[in-house]
């Protein structure tokens, strides 16, 4: 075999058909979008959730075929033999080793003969791991549907950043390209002046110097919000080129109120995190592996029965059946038991102390989301106020200018100003939301109701919007946590264990 690598022309062909593929795989938005439809089309076109989804599918059918190993064997085995010659057999006696006179020549099987079976065999130690195998199946079967959720809570909060950055973007864009049309505007009214010699030369450099600052700072500025709907459109599964306009929120959801307490937060966030889940399943995957791996090492019992037919015209039943029962061990490796359950023990306790970590880590994520969100609702209140000030000074320059008593330098400066301050006021707003999106996936909260019907996408936006209701409204369910038995301690005191894992180590 020598390797064979696609032609040119088959890779364009495989580069359209993915193009015009990819271009037809989301419908573009009839009207502006809004942060439920951007974060709905999200689910339903991205192609990492998509990629997800069929992960989920793909474990669920697993386990149709996992379930099957506990059926037990059913054999069904045919043929037919031919000899060019008769199978001719003779006899000796067990005592002196002579042939016996009588009958020294035998044929006891014909030359062409036909035989058929059908065999049941059920052994008992692969049934009992069959189904614990078909447990851990089960196990990764929703394991997968909580990477899924993760999957989703990532998207959504990607969604939620990416829409108000380019909401910003929306939002500042048509008043950025005016004022960079009058900057250089007066750069080359001061670049004709300086030829004609009608003012000092070296204050009209320090004039277009500054022009040119302002000009660089609006470009730059300009440059990273162009980016920000085509982050959102590749987020939506649309063509990065796809033209579309945004749906501006109302003011009461332009910016959310914690409605939680850091306790409420921490319960909900152990309860529902998908890493939390997903690791107390792999805990159970853990277990029921060492269970598999010593009943692996258990005398095996194989029940037996089978219909058996042979044309051998010698024979006097030509069809019979037979049960049977078949026992077999290793003692070698039934006495290996003991430490493969000392090995699953191990392993046991390493997924209780990866539970643990998990946990410790998700809790400081709460307390580190809740402190973001303080920090970037104060960083808006406060840009919001700046902005506030800076729109007012340009006004005043404005009508300054148009009393002759202002210079244009100035005038475009306080623009430029009043443009930034709105930038930074509407960046601190898509931070504040960023960190809202934030405390809703720290806390492992569905972005859908879990009794969702949505079959449309109009459907699937409703949906979202009323949980979005719910969580502004602070309605969210706050489960109560039973008091533990007894003190929660280690399997094994945290100094014991380093003491032996260094001692092992030496």
């Amino acid at each position: 075999m020598k390797p064979e690598p696609f032609t040119v022309e088959e890779n364009l062909a495989r580069a359209a058909a993915d193009r015009a593929t990819l271009r037809a795989y989301s419908p573009k938005p009839t009207g502006p979008v809004s942060l439920e439809e951007a974060q709905a089309r999200a689910l339903a076109y991205n192609l990492d959730h998509r990629l997800q989804m069929f992960n989920a599918l793909l474990q669920d059918r697993q386990l149709d075929l996992t379930r099957l190993d506990m059926l037990p064997n059913l054999t069904a085995n045919a043929g037919y033999v031919s000899r060019n010659k008769e199978l001719v057999s003779s006899s000796a006696s067990y005592l002196t080793g002579d042939m016996v006179p009588s009958n020294f020549e035998n044929v006891s099987v014909d030359r062409e003969r036909t035989f058929a079976d059908l065999t049941l065999s059920w052994n008992i130690i692969d049934f009992g791991v069959s189904y614990l195998q078909a447990k851990q199946q089960a196990d990764r079967v929703i394991i997968a549907q909580e990477q899924r959720r993760r999957v989703i809570n990532n998207i959504f909060q990607q969604v939620q950043t990416a829409y108000w950055t380019a909401l910003s973007s929306e939002r500042v864009m048509p008043r950025i390209r005016p004022i960079i049309k009058e900057a250089r505007r007066a750069l080359a009214q001061s670049r004709a002046a300086g030829a004609e010699r009608s003012q000092d030369p070296a204050e009209a450099l320090r004039y277009q110097r500054s022009l040119m600052e302002m000009i660089q700072q609006l470009e730059a500025v300009e440059e990273q919000l162009a980016v920000a709907k085509t982050q959102l459109a590749q987020l939506m599964g649309l063509p990065p080129d796809t033209s579309y306009r945004l749906a501006p929120p109302t003011g009461r959801q332009a910016t959310p109120r914690l409605k939680l307490s850091i306790d409420d937060m921490e319960r909900i966030a152990l309860v529902n995190r998908p890493e939390l889940r997903e690791e107390a399943y792999n805990g159970r995957v853990v277990l029921n592996e060492g269970r598999r791996a010593i009943l692996r090492l258990v005398p095996g019992v194989t029940l037996l029965a089978s219909l058996n037919y042979d044309s051998n015209s010698y024979l006097r039943f030509n069809d019979w059946s037979e049960v049977g029962a078949r026992l077999a061990a290793s003692v070698v490796r039934v006495a290996s038991i003991p430490g493969v359950a000392k090995l699953g023990d191990v392993q046991l306790e390493i997924a209780d102390y990866r539970r643990h970590a998990m946990t410790m880590a998700v809790i400081a994520q709460v307390q580190i989301s809740a402190r973001q969100y303080a920090i970037a609702r104060n960083t808006y209140e406060r840009a919001h106020e700046m902005a506030q000030i800076n729109r007012n000074i340009a006004n005043l320059q404005a009508n300054t200018q148009e009393a002759e008593t202002g210079s244009d330098l100035d005038v475009i400066r306080e623009k430029v100003n009043a443009v930034l301050a709105d930038l930074r006021s509407n960046r601190a707003q898509a931070d504040l939301q960023s960190a809202d999106g934030n405390i809703f996936a720290t806390l492992g909260i569905d972005p859908l109701p879990a009794d969702v019907k949505a079959a449309t996408l109009p459907e699937l936006v409703e949906a979202i919007r009323q949980r979005r209701q719910q969580w502004r409204e602070g309605r969210i369910p706050v489960p109560v946590l039973p008091a533990p038995q007894a003190p929660a301690q280690p399997a094994q005191p945290i100094p014991a264990m380093a003491a032996t894992i260094a001692s092992n180590a030496k």
